[in-house]
């Protein structure tokens, strides 16, 4: 029945609600507008910010929320004063306004020895933003014990002819070969302007590392730079762990002003899963009974997981996402099917027939979580769905492939279609595969 499908209207969106976490193994630290910051940061990291609030009691909690009107939403401000701010009242030569992880955080946020862990967030610099000449750290990765004074990596600005940020390596005092600055650029094209980094790191002695700092605005790319031979661990060291904030030196006074930088989305999610991005693309395809198809990362030629939520705004409806080898303009060419029937249910694709383990019935403005464990080389897929508020149920457990795509050797596509009859949309969201 779904060979002569025609599509209405169908709107995809790549956007992301705040229980991602659970859906696709990711810790997200997003500002509610509503808790107050510290909390929230408790709440999410397992372990209370470090302040310069002990110094200056009159100004309050030195991270607060404010509305963005770029983003949409509150976000985190994080207040630092060149007077009376100092470093927890331990150090007076620097001031420290940080977010981090430590040894009381959940394992699943700290890095072990090993690990691959993705970093994902939002930050934004003032225009008239002022690094010191000797240092402004507004990222670290540091080990959690062991040899923990100086910090693996920093996302350092710095003040100079012209202003610039830094990428600092350092293997600390337990030897190994300090790259120092690996990589800088101009700090200008960042002021005034939201940017977000992603960072992979495998926290190795021979590990991996690699940022990308991205201007929301117009997604250009400001800075970029990978390693896949870098010492990422240090002596003595059973965990290493991410910081986020302002910490600077007070040596140069004169260098620096009062500052309020903002952040937001905080993402940390540990191989397999990933920190995908929030941004929203929308398509509303014409009436044209099409395919519309978004290519992967990456092709995929062993097994991996795809992972979606989908809401129909009617019940029943005529509806489809599926996986592919390239772009496809027809069901034969998906080698996995999910699809929402006339019949009101969830099916999918085994060999030559839709199936399904079960009936599972659909409901309209319902949103479904789809899992699909899929295993390229033997051309078979499981299938699992959950509707929101529920558990996860079994759709099909080792279907085959689509008969006409039994030998496809990389699945590279997704793709979604919904009927113009019974008419009605099908919202896509979250998609990721991993």
């Amino acid at each position: 029945m779904h060979k002569n499908l025609k599509t209405t209207c169908i709107l995809l969106f790549l956007t992301f609600s705040w229980n991602t976490p659970a859906l696709l193994g990711q810790t997200i630290l997003t500002a509610d507008g509503t808790t107050a910051a510290y909390t929230q940061v408790q709440n999410a990291l397992g372990a209370s910010p470090e302040t310069p609030d002990c110094s200056h009691p009159d100004f309050g909690p030195h991270i607060t929320e404010a509305l963005d009107a770029s983003l949409g939403k509150s976000v985190f401000v994080f207040h630092m004063h060149v007077t009376p701010d100092n470093d927890r009242c331990t150090n007076f030569d620097r001031q420290r306004l940080e977010i981090k992880t430590d040894g009381s955080s959940p394992d699943a946020l700290k890095g072990f020895l090993n690990d691959s862990v993705t970093y994902r967030w939002k930050f934004k610099l003032d225009a008239g933003f002022q690094p010191s000449s000797n240092f402004t750290h507004i990222h670290q990765i540091k080990a959690g014990d062991g040899d923990s004074g100086a910090p693996i990596i920093t996302l350092t600005p710095r003040k100079g002819s012209p202003n610039i940020i830094q990428v600092i390596h350092s293997t600390g005092s337990s030897g190994g070969t300090s790259l120092g600055v690996v990589t800088s650029t101009a700090l200008a094209p960042f002021l005034g302007t939201w940017v977000e980094a992603v960072e992979r790191v495998t926290y190795s002695h021979t590990g991996s590392y690699s940022l990308v700092l991205t201007r929301i605005s117009d997604g250009a790319t400001l800075l970029t730079y990978s390693n896949n031979n870098i010492d990422l661990w240090r002596v003595g060291t059973t965990f290493s762990r991410p910081k986020w904030g302002i910490y600077r030196s007070l040596l140069s006074q004169a260098d620096l002003r009062d500052e309020d930088v903002r952040f937001d989305r905080f993402c940390i999610a540990k191989a397999p899963a990933d920190c995908v991005s929030d941004q929203r693309t929308c398509l509303t395809p014409a009436t044209d009974g099409a395919w519309h198809n978004t290519a992967l990362s990456s092709a995929k030629t062993g097994t991996f997981t795809a992972q979606f939520d989908a809401t129909p705004s009617i019940s029943p409806i005529s509806a489809a996402v599926g996986l592919s080898h390239g772009t496809q303009t027809a069901f034969s060419g998906f080698a996995n099917l999910a699809i929402f029937t006339t019949s009101g249910t969830i099916q999918a694709r085994n060999g030559s027939a839709y199936a399904a383990a079960s009936t599972i019935p659909t409901a309209a403005g319902v949103t479904y979580h789809f899992r699909l464990a899929v295993n390229v080389p033997a051309h078979t897929y499981s299938v699992f769905v959950t509707p929101s508020g529920g558990t996860e149920v079994t759709v099909g457990n080792n279907f085959a492939f689509r008969t006409e795509q039994n030998t496809v050797t990389s699945l590279d596509h997704w793709g979604v279609l919904a009927n113009t009859s019974p008419g009605g949309t099908l919202t896509v969201c979250n998609f990721a595969a991993q």
